[in-house]
């Protein structure tokens, strides 16, 4: 992972075009100079200047983005300000140090495989205590103020089991020494595949392991009707992405390890998973992070990124999907009726991040729904990641247009391809008072594998 001194040219690229700041979701927000891509690479050109230091108000500039990466895409001279973003958040945190409280999220509980699902399994029983439900919307306020919980917010509830709790209590096949779960089905493909079987290993990631296991069990129906033969290793870590968005790279060093031991002990021909910042991590992050941990490392990291593919990728471009048929239309289906007008919005970590936008357009029209794109497909939802814990306003801000452009399509059904996204937009449209409904884009294609 290079360190900000390595990016001094890449900085000096900028012309100070001011493109950046018409797509920019921050600026659109404070609408000031150092909220923009333009004012943040300019900064960080000043601090390797010794113009400035390290300073709490430069620290809060450089925690003022969402990630994006809308700023990349549209600059003329591809100056690459998503990742000198990042690479001024290491530089913090390696200078000042990280706040307590996440420092130890991160470095003790996030990479620990027996603290992680601990704390979760914990948290799980206590949120009845802490939060009241929301029926209709399938989350929950909380009852009395809590540190970083805003009284608006929908928080999506946890699990009662976890993903990969669930795969855990499920006897191993015959022969499988490493306690993993293989799960295939020989004769009842719904897809047409031109493809032996190809051997799948799921990741998971935090947020369907933990909160939204649906996604993962409808991935894998999906998956296995689709003829493939699914693994899930069961020592699978968090993809990182958090550690490395706050600028912890030991941590996220040591996750990407972590899985990387984990999902190569199996022969696999793809690795797949359902959220869009877990694949881009996989594909793209791991390879940066461990670049410099020695030649073996890297031909290993290499390995196992050019098998990385997102899910929507995965069905259309590799399992080269070309007819989806319903064996019996299930007029109760639980997502949707066949009348239902379905919209989507591109994951950022989807779109820009892996260039991948007509793959899950394509999965949406195989489900048999009706596409109607919103105005701005690709508008980023505000998450951020922590983003969204440490400025909930200004992450909400950000998101009031999406939800907008989704209630103006008029869809019944608002469908993405990544679990955060999904958790933001449904949070934005409760708060807006739309009634739409939030789903995954394999949770159609599920939809219509369960019809029998």
């Amino acid at each position: 992972m290079k360190d900000l001194k390595q990016f001094s040219d890449e900085i000096n690229k900028c012309v100070l075009c001011g493109t950046c700041r018409g797509v920019c979701p921050t600026f659109g927000v404070i609408n000031r100079e150092p909220a923009s891509a333009r004012g943040k690479a300019a900064l960080c050109g000043a601090y390797l200047n010794k113009e400035i230091e390290l300073s709490d108000v430069f620290i809060k500039q450089m925690n003022e983005c969402v990630q994006c990466m809308a700023c990349k895409t549209a600059c003329p001279n591809d100056v690459n300000v998503p990742d000198i973003i990042l690479s001024a958040r290491a530089e913090i945190a390696k200078e000042k140090g990280l706040p307590f409280v996440k420092s130890f999220i991160l470095g003790n509980i996030l990479d620990s495989a027996r603290l992680m699902p601990a704390t979760m399994k914990f948290a799980s029983k206590l949120q009845g205590f802490l939060f009241k439900d929301v029926p209709e919307e399938s989350g929950l306020h909380r009852r009395f103020p809590l540190p970083l919980i805003d009284e608006r917010r929908l928080v999506p509830p946890l699990a009662e089991r976890f993903f990969l709790e669930v795969r855990s209590q499920k006897p191993a096949p015959a022969g499988n020494k490493h306690g993993s779960e293989a799960r295939s089905q020989e004769n009842s493909s719904q897809f047409t595949v031109h493809s032996s079987r190809p051997r799948i290993g799921f990741f998971a990631g935090c947020l369907i392991n933990y909160m939204l296991p649906s996604i993962g069990e409808a991935s894998l129906k999906v998956l296995e009707s689709a003829g493939a033969s699914v693994i899930v290793p069961l020592d699978q870590h968090c993809c990182g992405m958090p550690a490395l968005g706050s600028g912890d790279i030991e941590t996220a060093k040591s996750l990407a390890l972590k899985n990387l031991e984990a999902f190569e002990q199996y022969e696999l021909d793809y690795i797949t998973t359902a959220c869009a910042t877990c694949s881009d991590g996989l594909k793209r992050r791991f390879k940066e992070l461990l670049y410099d941990e020695g030649e073996d490392v890297r031909k290993r990291v290499e390995r196992f990124s050019s098998k990385v593919r997102d899910i929507t990728e995965l069905l259309i471009n590799e399992l080269r999907i070309t007819n989806y048929e319903l064996r019996i239309l299930n007029p109760k289906s639980e997502i949707r009726n066949p009348k239902s007008i379905v919209t989507y919005h591109d994951p950022c970590h989807l779109r820009r991040g892996q260039g991948i936008a007509d793959e899950p357009r394509e999965l949406i029209e195989m489900s048999g729904a009706k596409l109607k794109e919103m105005s701005h497909p690709c508008r980023c939802c505000g998450l951020g990641g922590s983003f969204n814990i440490t400025n909930y306003d200004f992450s909400m801000e950000i998101n009031r247009n999406k939800a907008e452009d989704i209630k103006n399509t008029g869809a019944d059904i608002v469908a993405t391809a990544c679990p955060g996204c999904m958790i933001q937009i449904k949070d934005g449209l409760h708060q807006l008072g739309a009634d739409t409904k939030v789903v995954h884009v394999v949770e159609l294609l599920a939809d219509n594998t369960n019809r029998q």
